[in-house]
């Protein structure tokens, strides 16, 4: 792997360290069979690179990504959300990107809603499995499981269930791929039910983890600065 140098604040050049990061397939977010890994492991490896470091990604099944990451196995787990629990063992970066999470109708339907509690009369497809938000649970709608998002939205399309509980950049992968000849008829229905910031995160126990953030941070902020943040956003349709 490449050794990169970067020279900051004073200009003295330091050679790179090398960093090794957990995933899971969840594209287009992480995944081990796109071309960049998926866009949250492309905007965290140029990050680092602007900071002087090189980034490569193990992916890994979820809860194992976690557990290698927080025993320090691992420098450091790409695409994290926050929770108290976590709080208490890793250091989290600067939110690279948003998860939003919420649902997709059929275009021709004129479904609207303010509060969840409008959705009652409604089908909502979920998958089995997924941990959904405390705020969609303790609104007691309407739901029906299948064993995946595409299923989901498949589902949504033959007019099986009337909405389809989903991450909109799944969703937005899913029907420019896999999914194509239903995307005519589905659509994004705001607003979110929920939106989780995704950050990187490093388990306190590491040695530099205050520094490797504050690192990461800094490549992240020149992103920002120069746009090239936005447009890999863009392009991910995120």
């Amino acid at each position: 792997m490449l050794v990169v140098s970067l020279s900051f604040l004073a200009g003295a050049a330091r050679s790179a360290d090398t960093l090794t990061l957990a995933a899971s397939e969840y594209p287009p977010y992480m995944s081990s069979q796109m071309a960049n890994g998926g866009v949250a492991v492309a905007i965290v490896r140029e990050a680092f690179r602007r900071a002087g470091y090189s980034a490569k990604t193990i992916y890994l099944p979820w809860a194992r990504a976690v557990s290698e990451a927080r025993d320090g196995h691992l420098d450091g787990i790409v695409g994290l959300w926050t929770t108290p629990e976590r709080q208490r063992v890793f250091l989290f970066s600067q939110a690279f990107l948003d998860n939003h999470i919420g649902f997709f109708k059929r275009r021709d339907d004129g479904i609207r809603y303010r509060a969840l509690a409008d959705l009652k009369p409604y089908t909502i497809g979920i998958v089995r499995g997924y941990a959904n938000s405390e705020t969609f649970d303790a609104a007691r709608l309407k739901t029906d499981e299948t064993l995946s998002d595409a299923s989901n939205l498949a589902k949504l399309a033959a007019h099986h269930i009337d909405l389809a509980l989903i991450d909109r950049g799944v969703a937005n992968y899913l029907l420019d791929g896999s999914l194509a000849a239903l995307a005519p008829k589905l659509e994004w229905l705001p607003p979110a039910v929920v939106v989780y910031p995704m950050r990187l995160g490093i388990a306190k126990r590491q040695p530099q983890a205050a520094k490797r953030i504050q690192d990461f941070n800094r490549g992240l902020d020149a992103m920002r600065q120069d746009g090239t943040l936005d447009k890999m956003l863009k392009q991910a349709r995120i």
